[in-house]
């Protein structure tokens, strides 16, 4: 089966966009442990604007997975 240079594009993006997701639901997930884990209100907050800053990472690269298909 050959595969046209459009669907072969395609087919390498969706693989970088789960990567990315991957890695970027992996490290909100990590800040949002470590804000419950964090003592320190600055650090609470630190890793509570990382987690949230991610999550909207998540989303674009969400939105480029549904554009794709």
């Amino acid at each position: 089966m050959q595969l046209s240079d459009m669907e072969v594009k395609k087919v390498l993006d969706r693989g970088m966009l789960t990567r990315s997701l991957i890695e970027n639901e992996t490290a909100m997930k990590k800040c949002q442990m470590y804000n419950e884990m964090a003592k320190d209100a600055a650090v609470k907050g630190f890793f509570k604007e990382q987690a949230k800053g991610l999550e909207d990472v998540v989303g674009y690269f969400k939105k480029g997975m549904v554009e794709l298909q």
